[in-house]
């Protein structure tokens, strides 16, 4: 039997049957943390790597037993709305508890690799009837590295088929620890232009194609797959599409791509952290476009797997 890992991380979620996570039906684990700042996020929860606080509007009645039991003063109301000061929050969840619509809740919850584990393979039977397993993503994962090694580790000593969704901005001695613990790589690739990426995410992309080319040579072609996020005005024009093509063709790749469109249902994540302002609206990806990509990736000698 393998001894319990008292490593520890932060994970702000785990979902059971997911199905576009990887082959077969899956569990996924979010764990909180990230180096990009995508302008188009869909969980701009896991940005901050220790727990935080969410407030959600709809569900607060106004009677302000959240601030009158807050330990610390975080709380307060102005204008009509629950304010909370992040420097002040303790996020000890004594709002959690003095709400009863639940309208705060706390963000990320530490637990164990064996913890997590043990949540992830309840689900064992269907894993094995599906051919599927556990997806480990975020945030970016690999900002917790010695938890997420551990929770792999865990995974894979249990018979588990483990597969890590990246934006693959992470340092390059993780490439040969990581290529012996996941079976899968789910690798984000946004743009080919290093200064398009940094205008949208925050960061360039030197080190992700880099990275990229390191999993790509140290796993092999079957065990990684490009996910291409799709966001109108960023990255759905030919020019750009082809030229992410030509990069996966370039480092000797061929298989399936994953495209992933994007969508706008984010908005009240970002105002459950206080961050509706950061909220960027972006128009839906057309059907019509989609098709005009599916058939570049198709063109190109590669098969592509749209998503959502």
């Amino acid at each position: 039997m393998t001894a319990p890992d008292a490593t520890t991380g932060v994970v702000f979620d785990v979902q059971p049957y997911a199905l576009y996570d990887g082959p077969g039906i899956r569990t996924t684990v979010f764990l909180k943390g990230c180096p990009l700042r995508c302008f188009w996020c869909h969980n701009p929860e896991s940005w901050q790597a220790p727990p935080q606080m969410g407030w959600t509007a709809a569900r607060c009645r106004g009677d302000g037993a959240c601030v009158r039991a807050c330990p610390n003063g975080a709380l307060a109301w102005r204008d009509g709305r629950m304010t909370r000061e992040p420097a002040a929050c303790l996020t000890c969840a004594s709002c959690v508890a003095a709400c009863p619509n639940f309208a705060h809740e706390r963000l990320g919850r530490r637990m164990t690799a064996t913890d997590v584990a043990a949540e992830a393979l309840a689900d064992r039977a269907f894993f094995e009837r599906s051919g599927g397993g556990v997806t480990v993503t975020g945030g970016e994962p690999t900002r917790q590295p010695r938890f997420l090694l551990a929770l792999l580790a865990r995974l894979r000593a249990q018979g588990c088929h483990t597969a890590l969704e990246s934006c693959g901005h992470f340092p390059t001695t993780l490439v040969e620890p990581l290529a012996a613990l996941v079976d899968l790589f789910l690798f984000d690739l946004k743009h080919i232009d290093p200064d398009a990426h940094r205008a949208a995410t925050g960061v360039d992309n030197r080190l992700i194609l880099n990275n990229f080319s390191a999993i790509l040579a140290r796993a092999g072609a079957q065990r990684v797959v490009p996910r291409i996020p799709l966001v109108p005005g960023f990255n759905t024009d030919d020019d750009t599409v082809l030229g992410l093509l030509a990069l996966l063709a370039d480092r000797g790749y061929r298989g399936e791509v994953h495209l992933m469109p994007h969508h706008g249902l984010a908005r009240g994540k970002y105002e459950r952290i206080g961050r509706g302002a950061d909220f960027r609206a972006v128009p839906a990806l057309s059907a019509a476009a989609l098709a005009r990509i599916c058939d570049l990736v198709d063109d190109r000698g590669f098969v592509a797997v749209p998503h959502g």
